[in-house]
C-alpha cells in the first residue's frame, strides 16, 4: 500500500477559497463587465479626467467586494455602485477644490465633418464642461444621474436628499445651466 504523502492529502488553502467564494466572485465580475463602461462614462464626465475616473471606478468596486463579503450585499447594485461614484466623486471635488482645472475630454471628429465643424463642437463641449463645473457637487451629480437615465426618486435615493429636495436641486442646476449656456451671455457684465 502506497502512503500519501501531506503535500498530497493536505488541500490548497487557495482552491478551496475560490470554490467557496466562486458565485460572488462570477457575480461581482458579471456586474463589472455589465455597468463598468456606464460607470466609467459617469465617473469620467464628472471628473474630466480619466485616471481619476478608473481610481473612482476601482474604488467603488472593491467597496462592493468588501459589502459582500461582509454579508451585505446591496439589493439593487446597479444603484448602488451609481450612489457609490457619485459619493466617491464629492470627496474627490472637495479634495481638489484648490488643484488644477478639469481636463477636457473632446469628442473624435465626425467622419467627413468639416474643420468648422468639429471647432464648433469642441467649443459646445468646452461650454458646456466648464457650465457643469461651476455647479456645485451634488447639483453635477444629479444631473448626470438624470442624464445616464435615473428618474427622480432614484437620484433622490442615491444622493440621500428626499423627492421633493431632489426636484428643486435639478430644476435650480437646469436653470443655471440654461443660463450660462444660453446665447449672448457675457461673463464680463
Amino acid at each position: 500500500m502506497r502512503r500519501s504523502s501531506p503535500a498530497e492529502t493536505a488541500p490548497a488553502p487557495a482552491v478551496g477559497w475560490v470554490e467557496e467564494r466562486q458565485p460572488a466572485r462570477d457575480a461581482i465580475l458579471a456586474l463589472y463587465d455589465a455597468h463598468q463602461g456606464e460607470l466609467f462614462s459617469f465617473l469620467l464626465y464628472a471628473t474630466r479626467n480619466a485616471s481619476t475616473a478608473e481610481d473612482l471606478l476601482q474604488e467603488a468596486f472593491l467597496r462592493l467586494i468588501r459589502e459582500t463579503r461582509r454579508g451585505r450585499a446591496p439589493d439593487s447594485p446597479r444603484a448602488w455602485l451609481y450612489r457609490v461614484c457619485a459619493n466617491l466623486v464629492t470627496s474627490q471635488g472637495r479634495r481638489r477644490r484648490s488643484a488644477e482645472r478639469w481636463e477636457l475630454g473632446i469628442a473624435p471628429a465626425e467622419p467627413g465633418s468639416s474643420a468648422e465643424e468639429n471647432f464648433m463642437v469642441r467649443e459646445e463641449a468646452q461650454q458646456l464642461h466648464s457650465a457643469l463645473v461651476e455647479l456645485p457637487a451634488d447639483a453635477r451629480a444629479g444631473l448626470l444621474l438624470s442624464a445616464h437615465g435615473f428618474r427622480g426618486e432614484e437620484i433622490a435615493q442615491l444622493l440621500g436628499r428626499s423627492k421633493l429636495a431632489t426636484r428643486s436641486l435639478l430644476f435650480r442646476a437646469r436653470a443655471k445651466l440654461r443660463d450660462r449656456l444660453r446665447p449672448g451671455r457675457s461673463d464680463d457684465v
